[in-house]
């Protein structure tokens, strides 16, 4: 019995687990696309 609880607790912390890296995903990708155009105006400024 106790094998089961261990690991259906096992089951769902890994889908906590992937539920918080999923939401993670948008919030790298804007803060990457911020970062790409902040490079590309400093180098744009940086050549003028």
């Amino acid at each position: 019995m106790k094998q089961i609880i261990v690991m259906l607790s096992m089951i769902i912390l890994g889908i906590v687990i992937a539920g918080a890296v999923g939401s993670f995903e948008d919030s790298a990708n804007t803060i990457s696309q911020t970062t790409n155009k902040r490079i590309v105006s400093l180098d744009t400024d940086w050549q003028k």
